[in-house]
């Protein structure tokens, strides 16, 4: 419904822009910045329920069902009314009442916006970037978490908002070291946390909730290219583990808590996560691939006493991040089978179901969000996170002239509203590649579309590769398309061609491309510019290759990169300049400096602190190639805006876009339009506790 919705208001919205004498039209276009944008979803529904006063009954009409939307994601059953209105005062409008029907028919199924007695949702806590992805003390009251500021492991007093940090060895400088996904043991004493070392791979460690009592207890180059702790056995000896080899390969296992060697429990093929061991240490839940027709995940167990895999549920839909309950008579699950992510509860017997799933709630997170599962109080409260910022790409347009914001941003994808990404304009301006949003946790990679400006179709991309949702370089010709790839290596990308007719690939590059840049494209197409890729006497060079015949040359040298910093490479649209982003070395800095593209001496434009460019590292040249565009966090309360830089010197310029979550942009070859995204990695998470579960408490 969301999907249809967003894609039905941008095509009314652009209308709406050009009437600006309509007073309803530009409450409604207020409303929809305000739902989506600002993320306040009651100030969108008073702007929606004036704008549905209006006699034009197509802007009426789609104040009413986005006002709809807005209270099914509050869980207020107004939305049954507005929807109920739309059908019984707007059936001329045929797309929108069908809508209002579709979502009243989900409601019913799923029992209402409510949930059953006693049960209640109630959010506890929210950070502003960064995953919680951690548990809750069994009794409760405290919860660990990751400082990303500092990358150590801290521990949070729900009642109080107290922090106590546990580790202090995190750091950004040189190789970067920082914990993960941790979980406590059933005693509530100790914590088991995933840290990733200065030798960039992952190990296991266990502390104390007091700090005290560090210590590794896994450590293997071989198997740690990442690692997941999720749940303690009830001596507090085992801790149940994901280990992965690679991307292709890995394993759940049981990793002692002192000494000894670890016990493999199951090799998932092709793919599984998040485990959950029940608790009479019986059987192991999990989601996997199901068989049914649609590819999504089912829900499975596994004896470990026999080894048999059984099959617990299975569907059309998405079922996963299954979790025992406490009493061990139930498994809590994550599904869509209702068009939105909710709780679903089965009933297992001695390993078997009984019973079909029931709906405990609905809507548990916005349109693409995750749902990290943290676990289960002795009480039988269960914890979770989820991102509540949207994945969207929007339009703007900046004067040409002084680089100034002249309208507010709009949405620019016509569906699956929330989980799109990365935009990239090809070199006539008449298509915008975006990646729609899969999910790594599921091992489902984006997908990559290509939207027509002119006619609105968006069209996927059938490529069979799994795709890191980097924006994509166009050829000139604008008929392929160059896509970075996920390898074995989580710091690499590995570079293909990829035909967008067919969705046929051919590698680029037969090395790695260092994350987040992989270097630029001439915008003739035929030269390849990039970083060295590890051979010492070239380290920090800057390499010119000829894509045709594979001959290589050395053009410019950046000594003063910083330790573990990543710089980035952009080409001028006139072929002249090449701009370089460069964390520096020994100062807390990054530096804007331009070098001919032909090769030479830097020369450095600006500085500016690196805490407003965390998270945000990109730049882009404007079409005239007389200016460069970045982003720092200069707006209001942080949030990223976006700055202008004359080649030719002087201060930088505000251009007075500023939004929430924007991290990557692409400037349109017009010299006006922008397009960005928003809510990839900074988007506010929040921890959330669903209360009073029947039979959940031990």
């Amino acid at each position: 419904m969301k999907k249809l919705l967003l894609g039905t208001s941008v095509m009314v919205l652009a209308a709406l822009a050009a009437q600006k004498g309509n007073r309803a039209e530009l409450q409604l276009e207020a409303a929809v910045n305000k739902e989506v944008v600002a993320g306040d979803l009651q100030g969108a529904i008073e702007l929606y329920r004036k704008a549905a006063q209006s006699s034009d009954r197509a802007v009426a009409a789609q104040a009413l069902v986005r006002m709809g939307q807005c209270y099914e994601r509050l869980g207020d059953a107004e939305a049954r009314k507005a929807y109920e209105r739309v059908v019984r005062e707007f059936g001329d409008q045929k797309d929108l009442a069908a809508t209002a029907r579709t979502r009243l028919a989900a409601l019913e199924r799923a029992g209402g916006l409510g949930h059953p007695p006693g049960i209640a949702l109630r959010k506890v806590w929210a950070i502003d970037h960064g995953w919680l992805e951690a548990a809750p003390s069994p009794d409760g009251r405290y919860h660990s978490y990751v400082d990303w500021d500092t990358g150590d492991l801290f521990l949070r007093d729900l009642a109080t908002g107290e922090k106590r940090r546990l580790t202090n060895d995190g750091t950004w400088d040189g190789p970067p070291a920082y914990a993960e996904f941790s979980v406590f043991s059933g005693d509530g004493r100790q914590i088991a946390y995933a840290w990733r070392n200065k030798e960039q791979y992952y190990e296991l460690r266990v502390i104390g909730v007091d700090g005290s009592n560090q210590r590794t207890v896994f450590r293997d180059k071989e198997i740690g290219s990442y690692t997941e702790p999720y749940q303690w056995t009830a001596d507090g000896k085992q801790i149940l583990a994901l280990l992965m080899r690679s991307k292709q390969e890995w394993q759940f296992a049981f990793i002692p808590a002192a000494d000894g060697p670890r016990r493999v429990l199951k090799t998932p093929t092709p793919r599984a996560w998040r485990p959950s061991l029940s608790p009479d240490e019986r059987f192991l839940a999990y989601a996997g691939p199901g068989k049914v027709a649609g590819g999504q995940d089912d829900i499975f167990l596994l004896s470990l006493e026999s080894g048999q895999e059984i099959p617990l549920v299975q569907s059309p839909a998405d079922d996963f991040n299954p979790v025992w309950t406490p009493a061990g008579n139930q498994i809590l699950f994550v599904s869509d089978r209702t068009g939105t992510r909710g709780f679903w509860t089965i009933d297992v017997v001695d390993g078997k179901p009984r019973g079909i799933p029931r709906l405990v709630k609905e809507g548990v997170t916005v349109a693409g969000g995750r749902v990290i599962p943290g676990g289960f109080t002795r009480r039988g409260d269960f914890y979770y996170s989820t991102n509540t910022g949207i994945g969207e790409v929007y339009l703007a347009e900046l004067d040409p002239v002084d680089g100034m914001l002249l309208h507010q941003p709009a949405p620019a994808v016509p569906r699956f509203a929330g989980s799109n990404s990365a935009p990239s304009w090809s070199p006539d301006g008449r298509r915008l590649a975006y990646y729609r949003r899969g999910d790594t946790h599921h091992g489902r990679p984006p997908t990559l579309v290509i939207l027509s400006v002119e006619t609105g179709e968006a069209k996927d991309v059938p490529v069979k590769l799994n795709q890191s949702a980097a924006p994509v370089i166009w050829r000139p010709d604008g008929k392929s398309v160059l896509v970075r790839t996920i390898t074995s290596n989580p710091d690499a990308l590995t570079p293909y061609w990829v035909d967008l007719e067919t969705g046929e690939h051919r590698l680029f590059r037969s090395y790695p491309l260092p994350i987040p840049g992989g270097g630029d494209i001439s915008p003739d197409g035929k030269k390849h510019y990039h970083f060295t890729s590890g051979e010492p006497k070239l380290r920090g060079g800057v390499i010119e290759t000829d894509i045709e015949t594979g001959k290589e040359r050395e053009i410019a040298r950046v000594p003063e990169l910083a330790q573990g910093g990543f710089p980035l490479l952009k080409i001028s649209p006139d072929s002249r300049q090449m701009a370089l982003w460069l964390p520096l070395a020994g100062d807390r800095t990054v530096a804007l400096r331009l070098a001919p593209a032909t090769g030479g001496e830097w020369r450095e434009l600006c500085r500016f602190p690196k805490s407003e460019t965390e998270g945000l590292q990109q730049i882009a040249w404007t079409p005239d190639s007389r200016y460069l565009l970045t982003l720092r966090r200069t707006g209001k309360d942080g949030a990223p805006e976006l700055w202008r830089i004359s080649v030719a010197g002087g201060e930088p310029q505000r251009t007075g876009l500023s939004v929430a979550g924007m991290e990557l942009f692409a400037p349109h070859p017009d010299g006006k339009r922008i397009a960005f995204d928003t809510g990839r990695s900074g988007a506010p998470n929040e921890l959330w506790v669903l209360e009073n579960l029947p039979a959940a408490a031990k």
